[in-house]
């Protein structure tokens, strides 16, 4: 699990060593029906990644336990033992991929060859996870006075209506194309916000 670049002056990646390589939806599906927990990979990657973009650090273990209850109350559930060693690695993962310079980041979702209803449900479920934990991250840091920037907030607007997407539509040509739009117009406005947040960070 390393990366190409190190991590030089960078307190972050100094605090986290090497890079961590994210899991694929199906192998967090197995992790997560083995924890007992019915919970859609995608939506689970999604919170993680909203938890960043609210300026939530991972700069030591106590951060990372606190991102882990923050998930637990944003997605009502209970993470303790090998789930919890999981989202630990996904959160470094999620990091990782975020940080590194051939822009790695993208939403957690099942591969082309799965159902499009799955996919498309998983969409919607990522958009909801981003909204979910980044409200409860900004909740915790008490930040809620504070005005988000427009940029951002449009995107969140964006998010919440991707999260509301019919997962019943037929699969089509076209409607393969315009998943694919959806997905990359979610990976590069989480990107931004995310490393907005983070160029913030101390």
């Amino acid at each position: 699990m390393h990366c190409r670049c190190s991590g030089g002056d960078d307190p972050v990646l100094d605090a986290l060593g090497d890079y961590e390589t994210m899991p694929d939806w199906q192998e967090s599906a197995d992790v997560l029906l083995g924890a007992g927990l019915a919970l859609n990979p995608s939506e689970l990657h999604g919170a993680t990644a909203g938890l960043l973009a609210a300026g939530r650090t991972l700069h030591a273990d106590s951060d990372r336990d606190g991102a882990l209850v923050l998930l637990e109350k944003a997605l009502a559930v209970e993470l303790h033992g090998e789930s919890a060693d999981f989202v630990g690695r996904l959160l470094k993962a999620t990091l990782s991929a975020i940080r590194d310079t051939d822009f790695a980041f993208t939403p957690m979702l099942p591969d082309d060859d799965e159902m499009f209803e799955i996919r498309l449900m998983s969409v919607g479920k990522w958009a909801a996870g981003f909204l979910t934990g980044f409200t409860q991250a900004v909740a915790a840091a008490d930040a809620g006075a504070e005005p988000v920037d427009p940029n951002t907030a449009e995107a969140l607007k964006d998010f919440a209506a991707i999260a509301q997407i019919d997962s019943s539509e037929e699969e089509s040509h076209d409607g393969d194309r315009e998943l694919e739009e959806l997905v990359e117009y979610l990976r590069i406005a989480a990107l931004n916000i995310v490393t907005d947040a983070l160029s913030h960070q101390a």
